[in-house]
């Protein structure tokens, strides 16, 4: 628990995570928390039960849900009355916690949409729609990560404009890795390890070449449930000696920094984080068709690996990389410098400012038909 030492000018603000552990979302609320507590009160809220291994502990006041969902909405229902005219930051949690947000009394909660999937069984469509539509009724500020996230939305979802602002980072810390890759001696891996990012596909490709190259090893960075078969995978392979788990890696720069080719095969991404900071760093990247990679990047086709069904062209697609190396190196490194102001967390930072202001300047407002966006 955070140690109050000076009195806060500003209304405090709440970040509100589904689960808190590491992923995109929820690892991003650290900038935040390093930019606004000097000024604000900050206060980090887990709707499922967690531990806080993200956070630091000094400059925060940290509290958790629970599993169940009963449980967890009632539990959030009363934190939410509690803070009654404070900020609250949602981190693509839902609509039932927005709606849960909107009851409790919260005027003009900020949604961050960070992912483009909302449904998939035609149950779960009419229930989260009819909460969609409900929210709708209350001024809420929508913000979404991009172009693409934003518009599908607007299509899938309410039809409303939300404000765009591209994912912050660190720029000069991925910057401080940054160099141009001479030869493709470690391929690697970071993200979650879970359904739909396709790291057997990263194991299976680093299989089919690894014979051809014998300097070659894959370095796989993260954790998630898919850990454990995955790890299994890679002991049955007679390349096994050269895979190597890493865990969660707090630095992800300094292993971007260290190895020479990311392989990222995702079936769906609102963003891809990961592209972008391995490329600050001067990484070269084969991903699978990412929408906004095409939109932040201009489409560099020497980049796109494949469709992850299409194994056959993933495989031949990473055969021709590799044997073009050093065209694809200087692209990713020529890159960079495009790349940079996108993703700086200051401007990314001065754009959130701006909202926490405006909705501190218009508290008096009562909940109006229709969901606006900033």
């Amino acid at each position: 628990m955070k140690q109050q030492t000076q009195t806060s000018p500003r209304t405090p603000v709440h970040y509100v995570v589904w689960r808190s552990e590491p992923g995109g979302a929820e690892l991003s609320v650290n900038h935040y928390i390093r930019h606004f507590s000097p000024r604000r009160e900050v206060y980090v809220y887990s709707l499922r039960a967690a531990e806080n291994e993200l956070y630091d502990a000094s400059k925060i006041h940290f509290q958790n849900g629970a599993d169940k969902d009963w449980e967890c909405y009632k539990r959030y229902f009363r934190y939410c009355r509690a803070h009654r005219g404070h900020v609250f930051h949602l981190m693509s949690t839902g609509p039932i916690i927005l709606l849960i947000t909107l009851l409790a009394g919260l005027r003009l909660p900020v949604y961050h949409i960070h992912g483009t999937i909302y449904w998939k069984k035609p149950l779960k469509k009419l229930y989260l729609k009819t909460a969609w539509w409900l929210a709708s009724w209350f001024r809420i500020h929508f913000v979404a990560n991009s172009k693409y996230s934003a518009g599908i939305f607007r299509r899938v979802v309410l039809p409303v404009e939300p404000k765009v602002i591209y994912n912050g980072f660190d720029v000069d810390h991925f910057w401080r890795q940054r160099s141009q890759r001479q030869h493709p001696k470690r391929l690697a891996y970071a993200g979650r390890l879970q359904p739909g990012k396709n790291v057997d596909l990263v194991l299976r490709l680093f299989e089919d070449v690894a014979g051809q190259y014998p300097e070659l090893e894959l370095h796989i960075a993260g954790e998630g449930a898919l850990r454990p078969a995955l790890e299994q995978q890679a002991r049955d392979s007679q390349f096994g000696a050269r895979i190597h788990f890493h865990g969660w890696v707090r630095d992800v720069a300094a292993f971007y920094g260290s190895v020479d080719l990311f392989l990222f095969l995702s079936a769906y991404e609102s963003f891809g984080n990961v592209l972008s900071e391995a490329l600050l760093t001067g990484l070269p990247v084969l991903t699978s068709p990412v929408p906004v990679f095409e939109e932040i990047h201009g489409g560099e086709k020497a980049f796109l690996l494949g469709q992850p069904e299409q194994y056959a062209e993933l495989r031949d697609n990473l055969n021709q990389a590799l044997l073009q190396f050093p065209s694809l190196a200087q692209k990713a490194f020529d890159l960079g410098e495009q790349l940079k102001p996108v993703f700086d967390i200051d401007n990314h930072l001065i754009e959130i400012e701006r909202i926490y202001e405006q909705i501190e300047s218009t508290r008096h407002l009562l909940p109006l038909r229709s969901a606006e966006a900033v």
